[in-house]
């Protein structure tokens, strides 16, 4: 499917007047970028290789890098043997140029094409990714990093973007990860939860010991954009003899940094993290389960002039490590004030099919496309409740808008934290905030995409 000029114009209005930033330079002035939706053949380790979908021959596919306000024009072309569409997340983009299949597009069919258009805002750390049959093409590879950068912002001295993935390849023992909320994993097991049997984990799309090293020079503060592009699983992280100061959530800044040891991520959280290169050697960058690092979930970080040297063990014990959870943060107001005066509320009860139906999620006993909308109007405050009754966690998105987390498990946050993607406990509840600025008809669902294919999912629609 092809979109022309006029559609493409559409959108740049819509970027510049309805989501309430600055109108954007005219179209002949927006960079174009191509990405061609491929089968490749990837080898994630040596020895290990698969048929992967893959951006412009790669996994993850290119960064895609601009400055805040900046034009992009993306031009999509597929080459797959199904149809697929790209969404992306984080990114405040026109309504028509979300990307998803069924509510903002029509999925771009085998052979077509679709051009994405919009203003590049807000800065951060963002990504792209497939947004059709999630669970058959998301953890093939169809994701990527976009980078916004800000205007101003002070550069580290080095920085590496890394992709976490996940991959069934048949190739390898299943590997469960370690879950958020302590729950058992043959309990999940046994209930049908437990997720797709990942054999095989990636940085950047190759599996430890192929997963390039990262280089740094004695002194130099380190940024690491890190993503959590899998479809179901979440990441632990920690880097051996370092502490992380962590400074962005899901591309947001925070007040002032939060240093912590081990680094827990949901299905598609970003973070940013910098770390300050003060222990030469070589050291180990890892998800903290063990079988998880193994099944290739881990990177060295070797200094300049230790590229020969073993990697240094770590010895402190976990327990001594600082674990960053959002009650660490504080976050910094980016979201404009609400305008209509109006203050909406909404209560969301996340749950499940039971042993019955375990491959039916719902949100207040309801299996999307047959929720009820969140209904809402330009400038009103939405205040959501989302209380989550299922025996599994659930990272939820919200498109188009970025949030204020207002609260989590009870604990009330003085300076919220600003995501667009929040992690709500098994029996746990969060509290959030958005401000009705992007008009359209908007999708929030469950980021673990079995769930949110189990019918997690609903729209928040402006009138």
């Amino acid at each position: 499917m092809s979109v022309g000029r006029s559609t493409c114009l559409l959108a740049i209005v819509l970027g510049g007047l309805l989501v309430g930033h600055a109108q954007t330079a005219p179209m002949s002035s927006f960079r174009t970028v191509r990405l061609v939706a491929s089968p490749i053949r990837w080898e994630l380790a040596p020895g290990r290789r698969v048929v992967a979908w893959a951006y412009n021959g790669q996994v993850p596919g290119p960064i895609l890098r601009v400055r805040a306000g900046e034009g992009v024009r993306i031009v999509v072309e597929n080459r797959l043997p199904e149809a697929t569409a790209v969404h992306w997340h984080g990114v405040d983009v026109p309504f028509p140029m979300d990307g998803v299949p069924g509510v903002t597009q029509a999925a771009i069919a085998p052979g077509g094409r679709f051009v994405y258009a919009f203003p590049a805002h807000p800065a951060g750390t963002r990504w792209y990714h497939t947004h059709a049959d999630e669970v058959g093409q998301l953890d093939r590879g169809l994701h990527g990093p976009f980078v916004v950068d800000p205007q101003g912002e002070r550069s580290a001295d080095r920085e590496y973007v890394l992709v976490l993935g996940s991959w069934v390849t048949g190739q390898g023992r299943p590997v469960r990860p370690s879950l958020p909320d302590g729950m058992m994993q043959g309990m999940r097991e046994r209930m049908g939860i437990a997720g797709p049997p990942y054999d095989t984990f990636t940085v950047n799309g190759k599996a430890f010991p192929a997963t390039p090293p990262l280089r740094v020079r004695r002194g130099e503060r380190v940024r690491l954009r890190i993503l959590n592009a899998s479809g179901h699983a979440h990441f632990t992280l920690r880097l051996d003899g370092h502490r992380m100061r962590v400074t962005h959530t899901d591309g947001n800044p925070l007040q002032e940094p939060v240093e912590v040891d081990v680094l827990p991520m949901a299905p598609a959280e970003r973070y940013d993290v910098e770390v300050v290169a003060d222990r030469p050697g070589t050291w180990a960058l890892h998800d903290t389960t063990p079988e998880v690092a193994a099944a290739g979930l881990r990177v060295q970080v070797v200094y300049e002039g230790y590229e020969r040297a073993p990697p240094s063990p770590d010895p402190r014990p976990e327990s001594s490590l600082r674990r960053w959870t959002y009650r660490l943060g504080r976050g910094v107001n980016t979201i404009p004030r609400p305008t209509s005066g109006r203050v909406l509320r909404y209560d969301l009860v996340l749950g499940w099919g039971m042993m019955m139906a375990p491959d039916r999620w719902t949100i207040n006993g309801r299996a999307y496309p047959d929720t009820a909308p969140l209904r809402v109007r330009f400038g009103d405050l939405v205040r959501l409740r989302i209380s989550n009754m299922s025996p599994d966690s659930h990272p939820i998105h919200l498109h188009g808008h970025s949030f204020r987390v207002l609260s989590w498990n009870g604990t009330a946050f003085p300076a919220p934290l600003i995501k667009d993607t929040v992690d709500v406990p098994s029996m746990g509840e969060v509290e959030l905030e958005f401000v009705a600025r992007n008009p359209g008809r908007w999708l929030m669902h469950c980021h673990k995409v079995l769930h949110m294919h189990g019918g997690m999912a609903t729209l928040v629609v402006y009138e």
